[in-house]
Parts: structure tokens; sequence; C-alpha cells
């Protein structure tokens, strides 16, 4: 009863996900989602059927579930491509990722699901049962690839996002990284077993269930939180730096739209004609501007906006932080936040108000991130520091 509880319970989230996306006019990485839900209903469903000895429901179970890794291994990749590049600049790549799939649809999954109505093909389910932990390994290794290669396209589109705005919010992609290594985690469990099975006795209970009440779980925390997940704007300058993660050819799509020439392999950089007198100019307005307007207590503050306060591109202003100042946007401002955090401080009236309500104040969106970066940049927490000034003061 406890399992058919989980299982339908499993389904029935899922399927409320799959509903709220469908009517939804979300962007493109939120309707990816409903493939992702759709195939772990399939999952959750032949193991329901397979414990109420359901034939029909678990032929089409097999039918739209079977090789989960060799589905979702692209789909996690280009799901989250699609979070800061345009259908047009992936789509291409993706159906081809998509390739091994449906020749494991044709070719494995169809005649399996047909061994389990038809007797015409029951010879085949019984040779696949034999042999499935043959298919299951390949599998995994296959969906590890790409969970390895969503990682490090993770890390980029983190670093890029990081040069654009100066704030992390809802763009550091956190969430992500938690599905990740929950994925990771089902895999490596899974291969786990299936070696074992290979080579000692057959695990009486069912592993199967297990990795279905963990999906249910996984599934749910990305149902939360991919759904309302936004896009990240990243400028073309920026998305350069993907191209390691991705193909030429993907990459070049990334840089341009669909109608564009292709942009150069090697594109020289912006301030290689300014002389050391203007690169000082340039910094010393960079300064000026930050200390007299303070930018930086606007918590949305973004590369782009502060280039164009300064009348230059964004890529001159990332060109002279990243190569003239060897500091990033993101530490730059938040660098500027924690100094005006201790002049508040450090101010009479200071008692007066909270240390988040001054970090707020400050540009900081988060109590996680205002600690740590005043740690990262003082030494210290917060807390710690002001005890420390109230002690001076006595």
């Amino acid at each position: 009863m406890f399992v058919d509880f989980i299982l339908i319970a499993g389904i029935s989230l899922l399927g409320l996900n799959i509903l709220f996306l469908a009517k939804s006019k979300g962007q493109v990485s939120q309707k990816m989602l409903i493939v992702f839900f759709a195939n772990a209903i399939c999952f959750l469903l032949y193991y329901y059927s397979y414990l109420h000895r359901l034939r029909y429901l678990g032929a089409v179970a097999v039918l739209f579930g079977n090789g989960v890794g060799v589905l979702l291994g692209p789909l996690l990749l280009f799901q989250l491509k699609s979070l800061v590049l345009h259908k047009s600049q992936y789509f291409a790549a993706m159906v081809r990722h998509l390739i091994p799939f449906g020749l494991l649809w044709l070719f494995v999954s169809v005649p399996l699901a047909l061994s389990m109505v038809t007797k015409s093909f029951s010879g085949y389910g019984n040779w696949y049962v034999q042999h499935e932990a043959y298919f299951n390994l390949p599998e995994n290794i296959y969906f590890l690839v790409y969970i390895v290669l969503s990682f490090r396209l993770l890390r980029q589109i983190r670093e890029a996002s990081r040069e654009n705005y100066s704030a992390a919010g809802t763009n550091d992609l956190n969430w992500y990284r938690h599905f990740l290594i929950g994925l990771t985690a089902i895999v490596l469990f899974d291969t786990g077993c299936t070696l074992y099975e290979l080579f000692f006795p057959m695990i009486k209970w069912n592993i199967g269930t297990l990795i279905a009440f963990s999906f249910v779980l996984l599934y749910s925390y990305l149902g939360y939180k991919g759904m309302f997940q936004s896009q990240i704007l990243i400028p073309d300058f920026l998305l350069e730096r993907l191209a390691i993660a991705m193909p030429e050819n993907e990459a070049k799509a990334a840089l341009t739209e669909a109608n564009e020439v292709a942009v150069p392999k090697t594109i020289p950089r912006q301030l290689d004609h300014y002389s050391g007198d203007e690169i000082e100019k340039l910094k010393q307005e960079l300064f000026d501007i930050l200390e007299n307007k303070k930018l930086y207590l606007n918590d949305t503050l973004g590369l782009s906006e502060l280039a164009e306060q300064m009348g230059i591109s964004g890529k001159k202003l990332s060109e002279l932080l990243n190569q003239h100042l060897q500091v990033s946007f993101y530490s730059l401002i938040n660098q500027y936040r924690v100094k005006e955090v201790v002049e508040r401080l450090m101010d009479a009236d200071a008692e007066k108000y909270t240390l988040m309500g001054i970090a707020y104040d400050c540009g900081f969106q988060s109590k996680a991130t205002f600690n740590r970066i005043f740690k990262q940049k003082m030494g210290c927490s917060p807390s710690k520091y002001r005890q420390q000034l109230e002690m001076q003061k006595v």
C-alpha cells in the first residue's frame, strides 16, 4: 500500500506539473521540462504495472519510458543551453544528439513493449531480460557523460553570468547543480547494483522501486525550482566563453543570429589600440562613477548599465576589468558594497539598523550572499565585525 501511494502520488504530482507547463506561456527551457516529467511518469508507471502485473499498462510505460539515460542525458545539457541561447541556436544540434534515443526506441523499446502484449515477440522479451544489464550499463555511462558535460557548461554559464550581473539572485543556478548531483547519485547507485548482479546472485528486493522513489523526490525539486527559472540574458561577447563546451559550429551559432555571418575564431581585443594613459583614464572614470554615483546600491546592476554610464561598450568594460584590473564585475561591485556596509556600521546611528537592513540598502539581495562575500572580503562574519566595532567604542 505504501509503495502504491508513493507511485500514485508521484505520478499525480508530475502530471500536475505537466498540466501547469502546458497551459503556461513559459520559455522554451520550461517547455522542455514537460519531456522530463512525462518520461518520469512512464518510469513510475512501469514499476506500478510491474507490481500489479498490468501488461498493457507496462507496455505503454516501456514504450515511452525506456532508455531514460539516452533521452534525458542530451535533454539535460540542452535544457541548460536553452536558458542562455535562442532556440534556433541549439535546436538542430539537440535533434542530432537525440538520434541514439530514436534508434534505441525503434530497435529496443518497441519490440520490448510488443513482447509484453503479444506472444510473437515473447522470445525477444525473454532474451532482453537475460541481457538487460548489458543495455543498462552503457545507458548509464552515456547518461553520466552528459551529466559531466552539463556540469562543465553550468560552471561556464555561472562564470559568464557573474561577468554580467552584480548579484547572483535567480541566475546562480544552484538548484540545477543540486539536480545534477541528485541524478549522479541515482545513476551511480543503479550502476553499482547492476554490476553487483552481474557477478553475484540477483538482489531479491526490487531496486527499480527505490530508484522510482528517488526520482519522485528529485523531480519534485526540479518542478519547484525549474518551472520558475527565468531566462539568463548574457551578452554575446560573454557567450564566447561557452564555446569550450560546444562543438565549433554550435559555438558560432551561439554568437550570431541564424542569418548573420559567423564570428571569426580570433576576435581582437577592444582596448589593444588604447594607450596606457587612455587605459588609466578609463580606470579613473570607472572609480569616479562608482564612488560618486554609487550605482552599486542598485541590487540588479548589470555590466551593460555601468558601461553605458561610462559611454563605452560592455565588451570594453569587461576587458578593462578582466585584463587591466584583474577583477570580475561581480567581485568589483560587491567589493564596493562591502565597503559601504563597513562605512555605515561605523556611523553613530548604526545601532538603529539591523545588519540585513544595512546589507539590503547597500545592494545585497540575500543573507547567504552577504555573509559569504563579507567574510571573503573582510576575513570575518558581519556579526563578528560589528561586535569588534562595538568593543572598540567601549
